[in-house]
């Protein structure tokens, strides 16, 4: 072989090997785009998978929220409601001393009659003394009677003034009502679907889809948990584990709430036990307490200057409460809180003067009821119809808090669920349209493997699901938390929550997975 048939081999195998130098180069670069493109997808999808993910708990959690606030709200509007009822007790309680007053110069009056009749009894031209003696007690009689209308007078002129005032404040419950009802229809409608839900969405998950199926399991969510009339709060409806569902309880155990509330802040008042003479607010049982004897008060003694005034009182208070149609002094609060009213112990008068004795009898109150009120003893007058707590809607009447019959970790004490969930096209930008990096329409590509075909996923075909659950929650103030969930009390609060299995499997098959069969261990009870 000569020199140049040498040179000229060596030049075709230098050649031959740049040629397979660029074909392995072409395959490492190939290889190199596909793995940058997977890295590209894989990164894309995760990432849309949080968007979507945070989107579906910001969902729920904003649910949870509305639901809360809407208990807190409407606890404050409880309270209000309870106040209002207060002030027509003392309404009630003030109107019932001052009839007090005018019932006992009325028994002073009758008492002193008797002594009259006495002293007459006795008379004689051997005991002159027991003619004046009943002489003057038939003129301190007059005076206790001058006393009695003078009074009475005066506490009818301000009858109309107490109407009024009554009326107003059950004016002011009403619309107060009418606020709660309010409230529960703008919280529907923004959990079934609002705009604040819908802003919330657009802002977080711009190219995601609401599962608009869970908005009816929302709304129940929220109306299982809330009781109230008819015409004011939807049906509950609904199961488990997504809706705990429950009774709602008739209207007379609603207004029995509202009755507990307001006597538990202005019970009895005014006790005046022998040993101290005073008044003093006491909240013991009306029905619990001993007679007590109010001896020579000031007014009677200047009216018949000596001898003795007692009166005695039995049980011995003077109460101003919510009660039934024909106001009940019992504090049992069996009945319903249809009615306000006030009254004093039953009780008599005793009067002892010179030679003879007298006794009438004591008794006074003043109540408002649904059948019209009534003013009774000494002073007479049956006023306008006032209404407390109404039993059916379009009155004075409230919303509360509807507690599970059987509350237990099991149901989460009836405290009520939210769920959000979303799915989107996980190739979506964040501002439309596709990735740049994509291969193809369907997000696949071919390859052959010897003699086999493969197929390369870039990007999954299917939408991705995101689903978040959340629970509004009463969280009392403080170290131990022995109160339990109620409409009277503003301490609601929202949080994230973790699934059940079956609750998951229920709300991943409601937002469109497919693959909605958990198998897995899921976080939270099983």
């Amino acid at each position: 072989m000569n020199a140049q048939t040498f040179a000229t081999q060596m030049q075709v195998r230098h050649s031959r090997r740049r040629g397979q130098t660029m074909v392995l180069s072409v395959v490492t670069m190939l290889i190199l785009a596909l793995m940058m493109a997977i890295g590209f997808n894989v990164a894309h999808t995760a990432h849309e998978r949080i968007r979507i993910q945070q989107a579906a708990d910001a969902q729920a959690y904003s649910v949870a929220v509305l639901q809360a606030r809407a208990m807190n709200v409407n606890a404050v509007l409880n309270r209000a409601i309870a106040a209002l009822t207060v002030a027509q007790m003392s309404l009630h309680a003030w109107n019932t001393i001052a009839s007090h007053e005018v019932d006992m110069l009325n028994a002073g009056f009758f008492a002193f009659l008797q002594v009259s009749g006495t002293e007459a009894s006795k008379c004689s031209i051997y005991q002159p003394q027991h003619c004046w003696d009943a002489i003057e007690a038939f003129f301190i009689a007059l005076d206790y009677l001058n006393n009695k209308n003078d009074y009475n007078d005066k506490l009818e002129g301000k009858e109309q003034q107490f109407n009024e005032a009554v009326k107003a404040l059950y004016d002011a419950k009403k619309a107060l009502y009418g606020q709660e009802k309010d409230l529960v229809s703008k919280i529907k409608g923004e959990i079934n679907g609002g705009n604040i839900l819908k802003d919330m969405l657009k802002k977080t998950a711009p190219q995601a889809k609401y599962a608009t199926a869970l908005d009816s399991i929302n709304v129940q969510n929220f109306m299982c948990t809330l009781d109230g009339p008819q015409g004011a709060v939807d049906a509950c409806n609904g199961s488990e584990p997504l809706v705990f569902q429950r009774s709602r309880q008739p209207a007379s155990e609603r207004s029995k709430a509202m009755q507990n509330s307001a006597n538990a802040a202005r019970s009895l008042f005014n006790r005046m036990p022998i040993m101290n003479g005073g008044a003093k607010l006491d909240h013991d049982d009306f029905n619990a307490q001993s007679p007590f004897m109010v001896r020579n008060p000031n007014k009677m003694m200047d009216i018949q200057s000596e001898g003795s005034y007692n009166a005695m009182y039995i049980p011995g208070a003077f109460s101003s409460r919510v009660g039934d149609s024909e106001f009940s002094k019992s504090s049992d609060n069996g009945e319903t809180a249809a009615n306000v009213g006030s009254a004093s112990g039953f009780g008599f008068v005793s009067v002892d003067w010179r030679h003879g004795q007298g006794v009438w009898f004591l008794g006074s109150s003043v109540f408002s009821s649904q059948n019209g009120g009534e003013h009774t003893g000494a002073v007479g007058d049956n006023h306008s119809e006032f209404k407390t707590i109404a039993l059916n809607d379009n009155e004075a009447t409230y919303i509360s808090f509807n507690a599970h019959s059987s509350p237990s970790s099991n149901n989460d004490w009836g405290q009520p669920n939210a769920y959000g969930a979303v799915t989107q096209d996980l190739r979506l930008l964040q501002k439309g349209g596709k990735g740049a990096f994509e291969v193809n329409k369907t997000g696949t590509i071919n390859i052959r493997i010897g003699d086999e075909q493969r197929k390369i996923t870039l990007v999954p075909q299917t939408e991705g699901v995101a689903v978040g659950k959340a629970k509004a929650y009463f969280h009392q103030l403080g170290g131990d938390w022995k109160l339990p969930p109620n409409g009277f009390d503003p301490f609601w609060r929202a949080k994230l929550h973790p699934f059940k299995r079956d609750e998951l499997r229920q709300v991943l098959s409601m937002a469109g997975d497919s693959n909605a069969n958990v198998q897995g261990p899921v976080e939270g009870v099983e």
